[in-house]
């Protein structure tokens, strides 16, 4: 009785390497696919936390600055509500004193205007140093946030026990007692995403 041998020894068919080879490009596109999908969750993640990063950041600068903030014959604290395209775009305007953050000197302790506004998609801070100057050399502009949809501002009145949507010191007789910030979003999300900041008004005294 003669047995048939267990392997062949013509080696493979051209059909078989063709399989193989297709088998072997077919996983590779799998692991290559899931590692692109890991890297741009990984980036994503990243772009994220940095961006929140940012927006505390910059809800910090701006709850030390109005809690800093005080009130000013020549620069009197005002609060403005105001549409852009339909989303909220008010204005802050307030003097400030305490560690002053500029473009050209960071570490500075001075008395300053500053004025919070929306521009279209960016919140906006807009400094002025010389309260007295007639030019706009003494401004200074910087983006604090962009894909800005919203920015809402509402003002505390401790006499009143109430809250409104705007604030003259002038007609009010001071500052307010707090201050809520509102801002809206537009993010690669379904819903645009709001934080809300809260800020207690006034240096000790």
């Amino acid at each position: 009785m003669s047995f048939r041998p267990l392997h062949s020894k013509q080696g493979f068919t051209l059909v078989e390497v063709l399989l193989a080879v297709a088998l072997v490009a077919v996983i590779a596109t799998m692991v290559f696919s899931a590692l692109y999908l890991t890297a741009s969750a990984i980036d994503r993640t990243r772009a994220a936390a940095g961006e929140e990063q940012l927006l505390r950041s910059t809800l910090r600068v701006m709850a030390e600055e109005l809690a800093m903030s005080l009130q000013h014959p020549a620069s009197p604290w005002l609060g403005i509500n105001a549409q852009q395209g339909g989303e909220p775009a008010d204005t802050i305007a307030f003097m400030t004193v305490g560690p002053f953050r500029g473009m050209s000197a960071p570490t500075d302790t001075e008395m300053v205007r500053i004025v919070y506004t929306r521009n279209e998609t960016s919140l906006m801070r807009i400094v002025r140093r010389n309260l007295f100057g007639i030019n706009d050399e003494s401004l200074e502009q910087m983006e604090l946030a962009n894909k800005v949809r919203g920015f809402n501002v509402r003002y505390y009145n401790r006499t009143g026990n109430i809250w409104s949507d705007e604030w003259d010191a002038r007609a009010k007789s001071g500052l307010p007692t707090a201050v809520l910030i509102e801002l809206t979003l537009d993010q690669d999300a379904p819903e645009p995403r709001i934080i809300r900041q809260w800020v207690s008004v006034g240096a000790p005294s």
